[in-house]
Parts: C-alpha cells; structure tokens; sequence
C-alpha cells in the first residue's frame, strides 16, 4: 500500500499545475517524481512557453516512444473463438530476430507453425476429447 494515498497524489499534482508555490511543487516532485515530470513538461512546456520544461518533456517522453517505433513488436500467431464450454491456451515467445532465424536456418513461417502445432499438440495431449478447431490468418 502506498504511503500517500491516491486521492492525496493527484491532488498535489493537480495545485502544483496551476502554481501551488514552491512547497506544493516539492512534495509533488516528493510524492511522483515522474508524474510531476511529465505534467510540468506538458503545462509549462508545450502549453507555456518554457524552453527548459520543453526539454525535459523531450528527456521524458523520448524513450518509451523510440522504443516503441523501433523497438521489436510481438508477432500475432493467431486468433481464436472460443464458445461456452471450450478453452483457449495462450502462451508467448519472444520474437525471434532475422539473424537468428538466418542462422537456424528456417522462415518466419515455419517457426510460426511450429508454436502452433506445438500449442494444438499440448492441448490434445492434456484434453484427448476435445473438438480443436484451428483458424488462422
């Protein structure tokens, strides 16, 4: 449980947007050094006209969003209805990179394949009776 409440939190942020002083802006910072961040650079950078706010905006913001432009994406391996009575198992991989598939010597594809029979496998071994109805994309 956190040691200032939520209520507590977004009220401090809130004052500290409209110039609560510099006590406000302390405890603010205090409470959520990030939160605070991100919403100085917001109201006195993007919405002022604060260099200084704009820029540490920019250091805030920048990351998450290279990551994710350029980072590596999961891979969609397929979608499934499930109705009453019946169940979907999901399990994740991590995405395999084209060096890595180079160098094992296989396609997306095939790799793709594998997890799925591998999952319809798992799932005939654990419910011999089931009705398995397989749709892909």
């Amino acid at each position: 449980m956190p040691l200032v409440p939520v209520a507590l939190r977004r009220r401090l942020l809130s004052r500290a947007n409209f110039g609560g002083g510099l006590l406000v802006n302390v405890l603010a910072f205090a409470v959520q050094p990030t939160a605070y961040l991100k919403r100085m650079s917001i109201v006195r950078g993007v919405s002022g006209s604060s260099i200084a706010w704009r820029v540490i905006g920019l250091a805030v913001y920048a990351p998450a969003t290279f990551k994710r432009t350029f980072g590596r994406q999961p891979e969609t391996l397929g979608s499934w209805k499930a109705g009453t009575g019946s169940f979907v198992k999901v399990t994740t991989t991590n995405p395999v990179s084209k060096k890595e598939l180079k160098r094992s010597g296989t396609t997306k594809k095939a790799v793709r394949r594998a997890v799925i029979d591998q999952a319809v496998a798992d799932t005939v071994a654990k419910h011999p009776d089931a009705k398995i109805v397989l749709k892909t994309r």
